[in-house]
């Protein structure tokens, strides 16, 4: 038995009830928003770190390669293995095709 007397006064019930579930919607999306864009931060925050400290480890093997690559260390262990420079007769120079291509394009001889 519904009192139709009250049901007629409260035609905005209805609407308040309405509005105060969809205020507490959003609030609750806006709370898991912003949780989910504090997590986005902090993995972005341990991704630049890993970023820097992947560089610091590059730049280091690269002056290791440089080390390793310069001609005073490698001479000496070739020697030490019992390589020798080879004499001037067994010297052969090879043509570079590229360089070929490139004066027949020029019309000359290469430079």
């Amino acid at each position: 038995m519904l009192n139709t007397r009250l049901q007629g006064h409260r035609p905005w019930f209805g609407a308040l009830l309405a509005l105060v579930l969809g205020a507490i919607a959003a609030s609750g999306v806006l709370v898991y928003v912003r949780t989910y864009v504090i997590s986005l931060r902090y993995e972005l925050g341990r991704r630049v770190s890993h970023e820097h400290e992947l560089s610091l480890v590059v730049e280091r093997l690269r002056i290791e390669v440089a080390a390793l690559a310069a001609p005073e260390r490698i001479e000496p262990r070739a020697l030490e293995l019992g390589l020798i420079y080879p004499a001037p007769e067994q010297v052969v120079s090879l043509a570079d095709p590229h360089l070929a291509a490139l004066s027949d394009v020029a019309g000359g001889e290469p430079r």
